[in-house]
């Protein structure tokens, strides 16, 4: 049975390696009956989700220059393309990943990354590509920040896995290749005119740092054949125009241009050598691809670069940096075509090792590994730092805390969160426009009672106490959101109840919760769980909420928050709104039994808010928050006028 595979990618359709792997493992996955889709950045197309680009000011134009976009992190999208998957595959350490694992953690989803950015890739654009501080310092960020939540990581090159291990990585180092298209093949190609009786000398990929293209264009001038050398350069980057200027006095000046797949298959059968300068590679799946259909490389020895490991002859490795051992290489090649046909036979036959297929067959393998690890030992925990730890509470002594309450505690609880509230109340209504509607339903309830609401807003806690004000209210929360530093302690002594790990403790949570509504307390769920920033629509129902409410015989008491969008001169002045709305307590139906008073209550809440939900409102009406935005509009346009009117 094939698995539903979600793959986590910045950026897909444009020509950078990271985004080809992902292209070919898709389609292959896809031949072997799996399910594949693709969250990234650009226009929806298939089994693509699109996602907003994210524009970085300053750097934007270097960023493309390198081809390659970041993509806007979005939780709507995540959520969608995660609620069916399988597995989830990240292939970045980006803040697009970094979110997607965060959600995908949240929905409880076994989840895998890949390393294909090499700190050098990021150095040599800022011109500190040789600096071993500066790289070492972008291998601990990247494993602080998002490595260190995985159990196992799919490397493309034993050399990366080296690197990653003697970083201080501790996930298992999977080395699987990135494979090569069955499309690069040997095959009989006709020169064009402009190529008939020169030696082609043809490098991919782009035109940066790191890949060292200025080494081959020096290493033309040293080669006793300079005048008959052709450099094709397939690829785009931010050193063309100085890589131009530099093989101005070449004889045959180089082509610089992009170009298809279906270009560069002819242009890998045409030339007569391979060249690969890089000084940091993670794979090289262009030098693959040129094997592929029997081109010999001349790869450089740089012990960053793991594409040396294809070199199977001694003059297919030059000393890394060095032109003349280049140019050496390169002149033996020319001058000894036998051995050259001899080895690209060889070639052929050795890239038939590593094509996709067999590639694809082992990432299956480590797929099933990563299902199978997490059913037996959840996720990997995050080690914390020392200062973290005592930066947010305890998350254990928080619950403990709220079981063994005194009428003191009590009392300053609720004076604490009342002056809190006064202070919430000028935020949620200037800056999101809220409006509450239905506070009278709330009287019908005397006792204890759960609320349940759907989640679509970071701050969203604040207007359900904004709702139910005065009375003091406890909210079920995640634990990470206690573990934030510094904001966990606010978060602690507004209310915030976190639900613990494992079963043994869940138990023991949910005694404390029933015997405190007994007792009178107003406890929040979130049914939904994850929050989903403005999310349009109810999502489905966890039974939390509804077990508590049928096992203390209390009611449910249902809100929903509504983003509205007022239009004509009310958006400009208005923006965005929220409006809160409060439905009738629901009871459990006593006449059934707990099980079926859990799914009826369940169902029948959700039934209701859904048609909350989706009740007209008066878009139009003016609020506290838009009549303050219209002052402010009032005063500064009041304010320009007179200032014109003084200069004038």
């Amino acid at each position: 049975m094939g698995m539903r595979i979600v793959f986590v990618i910045d950026s897909f359709n444009l020509n950078n390696g990271t985004a080809a792997t992902a292209r070919r493992y898709a389609e292959e996955l896809r031949k072997r009956g799996h399910e594949v889709t693709i969250l990234a950045a650009g226009s929806a197309d298939g089994n693509k989700t699109g996602i907003r680009k994210l524009r970085i000011p300053f750097f934007q134009p270097l960023i493309e220059k390198q081809g390659f976009c970041f993509a806007r992190p979005n939780d709507e999208a995540y959520y969608r393309a995660f609620r069916n998957a399988d597995i989830i595959h990240f292939f970045l350490p980006t803040w697009f990943c970094r979110r997607g694992e965060f959600i995908a953690r949240q929905m409880r989803i076994p989840t895998v990354s890949a390393f294909h950015l090499q700190p050098e890739n990021v150095t040599y654009s800022i011109g500190l590509g040789k600096s071993k501080r500066a790289n070492d310092v972008i291998y601990r960020y990247f494993y602080k920040c998002f490595y260190n939540r995985f159990r196992f990581i799919h490397c493309p090159s034993e050399m990366i896995a080296e690197q990653l291990m003697q970083h201080g990585y501790d996930a298992e180092c999977r080395v699987i290749s990135n494979g090569v298209n069955d499309l690069f093949r040997p095959a009989e190609v006709r020169r064009p005119e402009y190529l008939k009786g020169k030696i082609v000398l043809l490098m991919v990929g782009r035109l940066s740092g790191e890949k060292r293209q200025d080494l081959l264009i020096e290493a033309v001038q040293y080669s006793k054949y300079r005048d008959k050398i052709q450099l094709v350069f397939a690829g785009m980057g931010p050193k063309e125009k100085k890589y131009r200027k530099l093989s101005r006095n070449l004889k045959n000046k180089p082509i610089f241009r992009f170009f298809t797949q279906e270009e560069l298959l002819q242009m890998y059968n045409i030339c007569d050598l391979y060249i690969h300068t890089s000084d940091a590679e993670i794979e090289g799946i262009s030098c693959i691809e040129a094997m592929a259909c029997g081109a010999v490389p001349v790869i450089s020895d740089s012990h960053l670069s793991a594409t040396k490991s294809f070199a199977l002859h001694p003059n297919c490795l030059f000393k890394a940096g060095d032109a003349r051992s280049l140019a050496e290489k390169i002149d033996y090649w020319i001058e000894h075509p036998e051995e050259r046909s001899k080895m690209s036979r060889i070639y052929a036959e050795k890239a038939e090792t590593i094509r996709v297929s067999k590639c694809v067959a082992e990432m299956e393998r480590l797929y099933k590994d990563v299902i199978s690890d997490y059913h037996k030992n959840g996720y990997k925990q995050p080690e914390k730092s020392r200062l973290r730890k005592l930066l947010h509470p305890d998350t254990d002594a928080v619950n403990v805390a709220y079981s063994k309450r005194t009428p003191a505690r009590q009392a300053l609880f609720y004076v604490f969160t009342n002056l809190i509230a006064i202070i919430i109340y000028f935020i949620d209504t200037v800056f999101f426009g809220l409006v509450i509607e239905g506070k009278d339903k709330l009287k019908k309830v005397r006792g204890g009672a759960v609320t349940v609401m759907n989640h679509i807003h970071p701050m969203d806690c604040t207007m359900v106490k904004l709702a139910v004000f005065p009375r003091p209210i406890y909210f079920t929360s995640l634990v990470n959101n206690l573990e934030l530093p510094l904001v966990g302690w606010l978060i602690r002594f507004c209310g915030a109840l976190p639900v613990p790990n494992g079963k043994g403790k869940l138990v023991g949570f949910m005694k404390h919760i029933k015997h405190g509504i007994q007792n009178g307390d107003l406890v929040h769920f979130y049914p939904e769980g994850m929050l989903i920033r403005n999310y349009e629509g109810l999502r489905e129902f966890q039974p939390g909420a509804f077990y508590t409410a049928v096992h203390t015989g209390c009611p449910v008491i249902p809100m929903v928050l509504v983003n509205i969008h007022p239009q004509g001169i009310w958006r400009i002045a208005g923006g965005r709104r929220m409006h809160l709305f409060i439905g009738e307590p629901q009871y459990p139906n006593s006449e059934l039994s707990p099980k079926e008073s859990v799914t009826e209550l369940k169902n029948r809440t959700w039934q209701i808010m859904n048609e909350m939900m989706n009740e007209p409102v008066e878009a139009e009406r003016i609020s506290f928050s838009v009549a303050v935005r219209i002052a402010c509009i009032l005063y500064i346009a009041s304010q320009v006028v007179r200032i014109i009117a003084i200069r004038l």
